[in-house]
């Protein structure tokens, strides 16, 4: 467990996790003694790509440290909230809630979930200098072993951790902490995931140059300008805008074209229209209605306040989609109905053959005007409206505070220039279009991106998940919103930590829309996890522990809690964090089973236990562990651990040819 990391951390190098993949892939550039041979490398994809002895890179002090932390794993453990996790509205949900520092939270997320995330939205410090970043890290890398493992100077090193300790907010100091987290966020983007990251001038540069280092130049989607204020006392420039960069892990995989389902008005124009067409069966008293309702509401319609028109289909406008865009298209007559005479014709032709257009005429597709000489229009109903994700959106950033209040009208402002929910979802609805697919944010903040995914799932009951991560800060209470914060949680009898502030946030926004939809089964629970880093005691303790010594330290267990040690077992095993293990009886000794694992936490394990678990393999047809996994504190008497090694050789060469690996976690 914690004992087994730090022994494979002190192995660990800046390059460990490039080296265990091109192991993978190109076992035979390595040689005997273990060295890379880079030529031999060049000659295995000299026959597929170019190989070049010159390239363009971002460059920065820190680089190498934050590959080192990047590869080293994690010493804390995921302590459950049981009280929370069991009530009714968190124990079958599939959301996620961690209280933690992010790299620590994305190191335990990429056992379970590598590969698994289809979106990342992320909203970091922006190193402005008054947003409250301060670089920190509690790795207590000295000198000299920064020297060894990054093969740097002593001036170097000094420098390196000169930006760690001192808090510093600097260029190199935010792109060292960036990188190491892109780095794994990378990781856990599935193959056709997106990653938007917001970001103001102050870093957007450099934040491009980092992420094309991080997830290659070629995945680059494109970059938004968010339009979100004004800016009414310039200096030279009015600076009236931010930046949501956004990249791909594999771009190649995507589709062609996104295509966004999302819209509160569309839903509005579907349910209007085919409210009105129960209620008025008469083509003309159906028209004469929707005018009536279109012309009281059209001041709330925009942007789809061009849908005036209504039939039996629906509610509909015109669209020039029938012109061909930027170049000569086809050209052919269209008769008018009334007039029999053709129709003007779009600048560039129509962009479908007369064929296509024929069939659109004959299925009512096709709007005309009052005569020849309009150019004719494409019929197009609400329920087809699909959204473009346009470089420039133009939204009101003073939209998050309203939403916070409008959550929390007991209070004064307790966060500070939160993201609206409408603003992420007009971009994450275009990637997040399945059942099961995860948005994962690990800058959460005040949990904006949690409340907009739970708000566009109540919108088309798409089972889509969240995983948030955020760590538990505490508050600076000379800032006014900080203050406000922290004494609204303590009033409410919550941890006075930012985290906590996200945590409400989605609970009430959970009620809202609950209430708003309330014939709708909607995952709107979380399960809520610790990040805890064991005390000095413990850590004391697990070095001076004796294998040999014959007695359990029980101490040891009872520090971490078994429900802690299962959930980061389970975690580090591949299940994830909403499974659940379950207790199974031994002969009296409790044992706890999840699909391929038995886990063996207490001490106390005996012969008769270890008869009773043979019973259950050749009784139970479905009871088929192939790993069994011990708690080593528990267990110091190797006798112990040789009787179970023992029948577990008797049960591999038995007639069921059973495979059982089994180990022991320190």
């Amino acid at each position: 467990m914690i004992k087994d990391i730090t022994e494979r951390n002190d192995m660990v190098n800046p390059n460990s996790k490039q080296l265990a993949v091109l192991k993978e892939h190109f076992p035979s550039c390595f040689k005997a003694d273990g060295s890379f041979d880079v030529e031999r490398l060049k000659a295995e994809i000299a026959s597929t790509t170019n190989v070049v002895q010159e390239g363009y890179e971002l460059k920065f002090l820190g680089k190498s440290y934050a590959k080192l932390l990047a590869s080293t794993e994690t010493t804390t453990v995921i302590q459950p909230n049981e009280a929370h996790n069991s009530l009714p509205e968190n124990a079958n949900s599939e959301n996620i809630y961690i209280s933690g520092d992010n790299l620590d939270g994305l190191k335990h997320l990429l056992k379970s979930y590598n590969g698994a995330i289809k979106c990342i939205y992320i909203d970091p410090p922006y190193n402005t200098g008054s947003d409250g970043f301060v670089y920190a890290d509690n790795f207590n890398y000295t000198k000299d072993a920064l020297q060894e493992k990054l093969s740097v100077s002593e001036e170097e090193a000094e420098r390196i951790l000169d930006l760690t300790k001192r808090g510093s907010a600097s260029h190199s100091a935010w792109l060292m902490f960036m990188y190491s987290r892109l780095l794994l966020a990378r990781d856990l983007l599935k193959d056709d995931g997106v990653i938007f990251i917001s970001i103001d001038d102050n870093e957007q540069a450099n934040l491009k140059l980092l992420c094309d280092d991080v997830f290659g130049e070629e995945n680059w989607l494109g970059t938004i300008v968010w339009k979100n204020a004004t800016d009414n006392n310039p200096t030279q420039i009015a600076i009236e805008h931010e930046y949501v960069l956004c990249f791909a892990k594999q771009k190649s995989l995507l589709e062609s074209e996104w295509k966004s389902k999302l819209s509160d008005i569309k839903d509005l124009l579907i349910e209007k229209g085919n409210e009105l067409n129960t209620r008025f069966t008469n083509l003309d008293e159906l028209k004469n209605q929707y005018s009536k309702w279109y012309k009281a509401h059209k001041n709330e319609l925009w942007p789809l306040d061009r849908y005036k028109y209504i039939d039996e289909g629906g509610i509909y406008t015109g669209s020039q989609s029938v012109h061909n865009p930027g170049k000569e298209g086809y050209r052919y007559d269209v008769i008018h109905p009334i007039t029999n005479k053709p129709c003007k014709q779009p600048l560039m032709g129509y962009r479908f053959p007369e064929t296509t257009m024929k069939e659109l005429i004959e299925n009512d597709k096709i709007l005309f005007g009052d005569d020849e000489t309009k150019i004719i229009e494409l019929k197009l109903y609400a329920k087809e409206f699909s959204e473009k994700l346009s470089s420039v959106i133009d939204f009101d950033g003073r939209i998050g505070s309203y939403d916070l209040k409008e959550l929390f009208p007991e209070t004064k402002t307790i966060f500070t220039n939160p993201k609206p929910v409408n603003f992420i979802s007009q971009f994450i609805s275009f990637v997040l279009s399945n059942n099961e697919d995860i948005l994962l944010d690990f800058f959460s903040g005040s949990g904006s991106s949690a409340h907009a995914l739970m708000d566009i799932n109540s919108k088309d009951s798409i089972s889509r998940r969240f995983i948030a991560i955020q760590i538990p800060a505490a508050f600076d209470l000379s800032i006014a919103p900080q203050k406000a914060a922290h004494e609204f949680l303590k009033e409410n009898n919550l941890p006075t930590t930012l985290d906590y502030i996200g945590i409400e946030r989605i609970k009430r926004a959970a009620v809202k829309i609950k209430e708003e939809h309330p014939d709708k089964e909607l995952d709107l629970g979380f399960k809520h996890y610790i990040l805890q880093e064991p005390n000095q005691n413990t850590l004391d303790k697990l070095d001076s522990f004796n294998k040999a010594s014959l007695l359990a330290d029980t101490t040891i267990m009872e520090e971490f809690g078994k429900p802690t040690i299962l959930a980061t077992w389970l975690n580090a095993d591949g299940y994830g964090l909403t499974v659940q293990a379950t207790a199974i009886n031994l002969a009296g000794y409790t044992a706890y089973y999840c699909q391929k694992h038995l886990y063996l936490i207490d001490p106390g394990f005996t012969l008769e236990s270890m008869k009773a678990l043979l019973s259950k393999y050749d009784a139970e047809g479905h009871f088929n562990p192939e790993n069994m996994v011990l708690f080593g504190y528990s267990f110091p008497d190797w006798s112990i651990n040789e009787m179970i090694e023992k029948n577990l050789r008797i049960l591999n060469d038995g007639e069921k040819n059973l495979k059982i690996n089994f180990t022991v976690r320190y």
